[in-house]
């Protein structure tokens, strides 16, 4: 009875050798991978296509030839039906058929990835257009101040000039009295009252030069306007 318990042990010990074999090899096996992945560095990304290449035939058989590839996307308008077929019209023009089975009714994600990459473009071209004219409007309204912060100085300017002007008008009148009263009685003039009419003289001659000065000036401005108005395409500068 010892002999056959000791026998059926051999035999179950004989079994179990490849099964034990099998786990160790297992094992070792995840322990060389995990090994691997943890020494491999990632190198980069990569992404499965989704370009699908559909061929058009001539005919509505596989066999006919093909007249050229279409991609995923493409905008097909379908002339008729023959089986598994459809004849379709390409966007450039080309006629020939497809298999059924490719064609769907709603724009596939690639085209509608095109059609949103063109309308940003579209954006961009805009915004670009319209920072463009925002910058112009902002120059000019920059030149309006400008200008009439310099208009504004003109203004006092010719104030004070005309108050000058009034000044030199009442003593040349008074000078022109006095020359008219040394007309009729040289003996009445001395000498101080020569030199202080040489001085009044020279004095009117200066701000009559003043008065030209500014004269030209004022026409300077205006031929600057003019130029301004030009370039705003015919917008009065105030």
């Amino acid at each position: 009875m010892k002999k056959i318990a000791i026998f059926i042990y051999l035999i179950i010990f004989t079994l179990s050798l490849p099964v034990w074999a099998q786990e160790a090899d297992s094992e070792i096996n995840n322990d060389e991978i995990s090994q691997q992945n943890i020494t491999e560095e990632v190198k980069e990304k990569k992404y499965v296509t989704d370009k699908l290449r559909l061929s058009l035939y001539k005919k509505p058989d596989s066999n006919s030839g093909t007249l050229k590839l279409l991609t995923s996307g493409d905008v097909l308008d379908v002339l008729e039906r023959s089986g598994p077929y459809s004849k379709v019209i390409t966007a450039d023009g080309k006629r020939g058929w497809v298999k059924n089975g490719f064609l769907v009714n709603i724009p596939t994600a690639s085209y509608l990835l095109i059609e949103e990459q063109k309308k940003n473009t579209d954006l961009s071209s805009q915004l670009d257009k319209f920072s463009n004219t925002q910058k112009i409007v902002d120059d000019y309204e920059n030149t309006i101040i400008k200008m009439n912060a310099d208009n504004e100085s003109t203004v006092e300017e010719l104030s004070r000039i005309q108050q000058e002007f009034n000044q030199i008008s009442e003593k040349n009148n008074d000078l022109m009295e006095e020359i008219d009263t040394f007309s009729q009685d040289k003996n009445l003039l001395s000498i101080d009252d020569i030199i202080n009419t040489l001085k009044l003289y020279w004095y009117v001659v200066l701000i009559t030069i003043l008065l030209l000065f500014l004269l030209g000036f004022m026409i300077g401005k205006n031929m600057v306007e003019a130029k301004v108005k030009k370039r705003f395409q015919g917008v009065k500068v105030l």
